[in-house]
């Protein structure tokens, strides 16, 4: 990854066989083939700025995600005029630049320059995001549009605007696009999540599970692996004891691949994973994974119910029957009383009730 080792006998254009590997999504590959330089004693100051951009986002694709954000802020620091590190700083927090401050310039000048036709429709779709979760979707769906003049069968542009889609609540226009990125690359993470969400809120959580079940068993991301294991405990809340035990069980199969996947992780990364692991002992009734995974991810809520529970060990627990609702834009109060509401036999629409008493949302 470093200039000095792409110079050095035997390894010949290392830098360009990380990229290669991270382009396929190969990133443990990608990771042993630059080892030697994942250590503390490495001066970042000997990469150029293509390698220094490579390393913060292959950083974060091994889960040492406050790794990245620094050697992202180095690259910005040495050339923040350069459009491929604008573009893969995008998410870093520039002080005394607010988001109205981005969103002006971006409208002063849209195009982020340069030849690459690929890095400048990526940077179309990402404001087009950015549009969209500011319900902006005349302006989310031009960016999106010339995106694709720029560049056709981005996987990363068909991904944007699947999450546009979505925002808008149209879901089968966002499995759509989603369906035609994981067409062009199936192990994209960037792919695979727009789909497995929009055929979750279609109703089709058991092939959403067993696709993403499927995408991470040859996966080399810990991402696409955290999807997966994901919906393996939203479809484990769906089912009944018996067969929820299997799925469970292939949870903890995926969970247990988050530390070979993510060699930097750190505190975030981390809690993420845990965060997971209790999702899986809380559906699977255990009582001491929950503990201990609690106290991973400092849960108050389920220190709370873990107490509880220590004081009448011997109680029954009661499940009541409650009606399964995804939420829409600004139906959160609404969506959470209407299905509790289902536990007492009483049935109330969201939309109307959103429409009555809600103001803004939430």
């Amino acid at each position: 990854m470093g200039s000095t080792a792409a110079s050095a006998p035997g390894v010949p254009d290392l830098a360009g066989r990380v990229q290669d590997a991270y382009n396929a999504h190969r990133f443990i590959d990608a990771y042993n083939l630059s080892a030697p330089f994942w250590i503390p004693s490495t001066d970042p100051s000997q990469f150029s700025i293509q390698e220094l951009v490579l390393a913060g986002r292959l950083a974060a694709r091994l889960g040492g995600l406050r790794l990245s954000r620094w050697l992202l802020m180095l690259a910005r620091e040495r050339e923040p005029g350069n459009p491929l590190v604008r573009y893969f700083a995008i998410h870093l927090r520039n002080p005394g630049v607010h988001l109205i401050d981005e969103l002006r310039a971006f409208e002063e000048e849209p195009d982020l320059g340069g030849e690459a036709a690929d890095l400048r429709a990526s940077w179309l779709a990402s404001f087009a995001f950015r549009w969209a979760k500011l319900r902006d979707f005349p302006r989310a769906q031009d960016c999106i549009k010339r995106a694709h003049e720029l560049r056709s069968e981005s996987v990363w542009v068909l991904s944007c605007e699947s999450n546009v889609f979505a925002m808008m609540d149209d879901w089968q226009a966002a499995l759509g696009c989603a369906e035609q990125a994981v067409s062009i690359d199936p192990a994209a993470h960037y792919a695979i999540d727009p789909l497995s969400t929009a055929l979750l809120h279609l109703g089709r959580i058991e092939e959403s599970a067993d696709r993403t079940f499927a995408a991470a068993e040859s996966a080399q991301s810990y991402q696409v692996v955290q999807t997966a294991c994901w919906h393996q405990c939203a479809l484990a809340e769906t089912v009944d004891e018996t067969a929820r035990g299997e799925v469970l069980e292939r949870a903890r199969t995926l969970a247990n691949r988050f530390d070979e996947l993510a060699p930097l992780a750190d505190r975030e990364s981390k809690a993420m994973f845990a965060r997971a692991r209790l999702d899986i002992a809380e559906l699977a009734d255990d009582h001491e994974e929950m503990e201990r995974w609690s106290g991973e991810v400092r849960s108050h809520f389920h220190r709370r119910v873990l107490a509880n529970l220590k004081k009448n060990p011997n109680g029954q627990r009661i499940r009541l029957p409650f009606r399964r609702v995804i939420q829409k834009y600004v139906e959160c109060v609404p969506t959470s009383i209407a299905s509790a509401l289902e536990a007492t036999g009483v049935t109330i629409s969201v939309a109307e009730m959103a429409t009555a008493i809600t103001f803004g949302g939430t």
